[in-house]
C-alpha cells in the first residue's frame, strides 16, 4: 500500500511538472496559435502566410497577411476620421484564406470604391468557420474598438444545421451566469481555466477540433463538376429536411437582431450580404452540369443544399426589410458559374474579384 501511495505521488508530481513546463514553453513560443482562447477571440497579429499552389483557380504563390489588428488589409490610416471605414465580418468566404491579398474580395472592394471615394478603407475580419455567434464575440472582443462606420456581414452557411448554437443564444440572451449554471461546474471551470492557461486552451481547442471532425461539414477542396455525378432525392425527403431546418431559424434571426443592436448602439451601420452558392438551379456554363441534381454528398444534392441555405438568406432579407437595413443580395446577383467557385461555396480568384466588384457597385447607393 505504501509503495502504491509513493508511486501515485510520484506520478502526480511528474504530471504537475510536465504541465508547468509545457505552460511556460507555450507562453514563450506557441507553434499552434489558436484563434479561440476559452471564450475569447485571439487574432493572429502581423502574420504572413505563403503557400505554393498547383490549381489554376488560384495564384501559383498565395500570399496571405494579417496586419497589426489581426485583419487582412491596410493599417488604419493616421487620419482615420477622414475615411469611410468598413470592416467585413464572416467565415471562410470572407477571409478568403487561399486567395492572395490583391484578389481577396474585401481588398478588391476597397480598390473599386477608391475610384469614386478615395478615402475608403476596408479591412477583412473574416475567420474560417465562424458562425453568427462567432461574429457577436468578434465584435465585442475586437472589432468595435476600431469604430468603423460600416460593418458588412456575409453569413448564413456556417449557421446551417448548428443545433449547438442554441446554447450560445441562451448565453447571449439569459446572461453568462445563467448559462454557466446550465453548463455544469466542470465544464465552466475548464472554460475559465482555458482563458488563462495555454495548456488548458490547447486541450480545449483540440477537443473542439475532434468534435468538429465528427460533424457533417463541407471541407475546403477543389471540386470538379461532372454532369454524370448526380443524386436524385425524393421530394418527401427534401421537405422533411427543410422542415427540420426551419426549427433553427428563430435562433438565427435572434442572432442577426443582436448584431444589429450591437452595431447601432456603437453608432455603426450594419450591411448584410446573402450567401451565394454555386449549386442549386440551372446549368453550369462551363461544364453543363445540372446544378440542382449534382451530388454534393451521399445524402445531399445541389437543390437541397441551396434550398436549405435560402431559408437562412430569406431570414436575413426579412430582418433587413423590417428593420430598414442595407442588404446586398449577393446570392441572387452572383451567377452560378464554376469559374467563380472552387467548391459549392468558396470563391476562386475570378469569383472573389467579381464579388468585390459587385459589393463596391452595390454600396455606392448608401456609402458616404
Amino acid at each position: 500500500m505504501k509503495k502504491i501511495w509513493k508511486s501515485t505521488l510520484y506520478i502526480t508530481y511528474l504530471l504537475i511538472f510536465i504541465a508547468a513546463a509545457l505552460e511556460i514553453l507555450l507562453r514563450i513560443y506557441n507553434p499552434i496559435p489558436f484563434r479561440i482562447k476559452g471564450d475569447k477571440i485571439i487574432l493572429p497579429i502581423n502574420q504572413s502566410y505563403q503557400f505554393t499552389n498547383q490549381y489554376a483557380c488560384f495564384d501559383s504563390l498565395i500570399i496571405h497577411k494579417k496586419n497589426s489588428m489581426g485583419f487582412r488589409g491596410e493599417e488604419l490610416p493616421k487620419d482615420a476620421s477622414q475615411y469611410t471605414k468598413i470592416i467585413t465580418v464572416g467565415g471562410s468566404t470572407t477571409e478568403c484564406f487561399f486567395i492572395s491579398e490583391d484578389k481577396a474580395w474585401p481588398q478588391v472592394m476597397q480598390s473599386e470604391l477608391r475610384k469614386k471615394m478615395p478615402k475608403s478603407w476596408v479591412n477583412n475580419a473574416g475567420l474560417n468557420g465562424h458562425s453568427s455567434f462567432g461574429h457577436l464575440l468578434l465584435l465585442k472582443d475586437v472589432v468595435l474598438k476600431y469604430k468603423p462606420n460600416y460593418i458588412y456581414f456575409l453569413m448564413g452557411v456556417n449557421d446551417m444545421d448548428r443545433q449547438d448554437l442554441n446554447q450560445f443564444d441562451n448565453r447571449m440572451v439569459l446572461g453568462k451566469s445563467v448559462q454557466m449554471e446550465n453548463n455544469g461546474w466542470l465544464k465552466n471551470a475548464f472554460l475559465t481555466l482555458s482563458n488563462h492557461s495555454e495548456v488548458a486552451n490547447l486541450i480545449y481547442n483540440i477537443s473542439k477540433s475532434l468534435k468538429a471532425r465528427n460533424q457533417k461539414i463541407f471541407v475546403d477542396k477543389i471540386v470538379q463538376l461532372n454532369p454524370k455525378d448526380t443524386l436524385i432525392i425524393p421530394e418527401a425527403t427534401i421537405q422533411a429536411t427543410l422542415t427540420k431546418q426551419k426549427a433553427l431559424l428563430p435562433a438565427y434571426r435572434n442572432r442577426i437582431v443582436q448584431l444589429v443592436t450591437l452595431c447601432k448602439s456603437h453608432g455603426i451601420k450594419p450591411v448584410f450580404i446573402t450567401q451565394p452558392l454555386l449549386v442549386g438551379e440551372g446549368l453550369d456554363p462551363a461544364t453543363g452540369t445540372d446544378l440542382a441534381k449534382v451530388k454534393i454528398s451521399v445524402d445531399m444534392n445541389g437543390r437541397l443544399y441551396w434550398n436549405k441555405l435560402e431559408l437562412y438568406n430569406e431570414v436575413m432579407r426579412d430582418v433587413c426589410q423590417k428593420e430598414h437595413l442595407e442588404l446586398i443580395d449577393l446570392a441572387k446577383i452572383l451567377p452560378k458559374d464554376s469559374r467563380y467557385f472552387y467548391d459549392p461555396m468558396h470563391f476562386t480568384n475570378i469569383g472573389s474579384v467579381r464579388v468585390g466588384q459587385i459589393l463596391a457597385e452595390s454600396s455606392t447607393r448608401f456609402l458616404n
